[in-house]
């Protein structure tokens, strides 16, 4: 028999479930089609039940017409794409997290005080990207102490950090730039909500033999959840859905620790729980 222990912190975070009420309120019931430059958030199951309700990813704004609508997702975007939006007589439907949208406030009160913009966080995440859109010309975005150190010295330098970071290693990378920045102003932009839920993670692994990671490969807060819990020399596995789990990772008697993404669908997560009564009655 396995018991699984549930974190008292799962499934979509503030921010998405933001998003994916307004987006329900765009289709207005069904009927409509709506479009996404990309991804609305980082979970093919969730993006894949979008598609099916009227919510089509495209690659540009090409693919759009004058009367569509945009989703511009969680992420945020770049200014230019909703310039380029609006010039177009294209519709927009903004889902961008609040907290997001505070760490794009701050970067371009930064630009606007001359400050050289430094964005912690991983330079390929559309989080990132988007940020980097408002901070003026050549942004720094570093994501490691390696790349900190050979930040050249800097009289005025403000630093934001993407919500998801990890905050041990942000304030690493903050010290090592005070030493050589004069002025630097930092405005710690890592969600609060996604602290807690690693925390809670933390928490449920002490209790518990293996810890499953549920949420999409693509995600970066639920890959640093995995990370961490391997960081701690923690059991774990990072699994997308009920399909990926396989009964040899359990023993008779175990305690099974479950923990999720940001993003990641509620129908996903049970799921995940009936494989693993199916396994634990076999």
């Amino acid at each position: 028999m396995l018991e699984v222990i549930v974190s008292p912190i799962t499934g979509f975070c503030f921010g998405v479930k933001r998003a994916m009420s307004l987006i329900e309120e765009g289709l207005g019931g069904g009927g409509k089609t709506l479009y996404s430059i990309g991804d609305v958030i980082h979970n093919p199951q969730a993006v894949e039940d979008l598609r099916s309700k009227g919510v089509i990813p495209v690659f540009s704004m090409d693919e759009l017409s004058e009367g569509d609508t945009l989703i511009i997702r969680a992420h945020g975007v770049i200014p230019d794409l909703i310039e380029e939006a609006r010039r177009r007589g294209i519709n927009l439907i903004d889902t961008t997290c609040p907290f997001v949208q505070k760490s794009q406030e701050y970067v371009r009160q930064m630009a606007d005080e001359g400050r050289k913009v430094i964005i912690i966080g991983d330079s390929s995440h559309p989080e990132v990207r988007a940020i980097s859109g408002q901070a003026g010309p050549d942004p720094i975005i570093i994501s490691t102490l390696e790349e900190a150190e050979s930040v050249g010295v800097i009289d005025r330098g403000g630093v934001v950090i993407q919500t998801t970071f990890s905050r041990e290693k942000a304030m690493k990378i903050i010290d090592k730039l005070e030493k050589h920045i004069r002025d630097l102003g930092v405005h710690d932009t890592i969600c609060q909500a996604t602290v807690l839920r690693r925390e809670a993670t933390l928490e449920l692994a002490g209790n518990v033999d293996i810890v499953l990671v549920v949420g999409g490969k693509g995600s970066s807060n639920t890959k640093r959840l995995y990370q961490m819990c391997v960081d701690e020399e923690i059991t774990a596995r990072f699994i997308e859905t009920a399909e990926d789990i396989d009964p040899s990772w359990f023993e008779d008697g175990d305690r099974i620790g479950l923990t999720t993404g940001t993003s990641t669908p509620d129908w996903v997560i049970e799921d995940v729980l009936a494989r693993l009564r199916e396994i634990s009655d076999c």
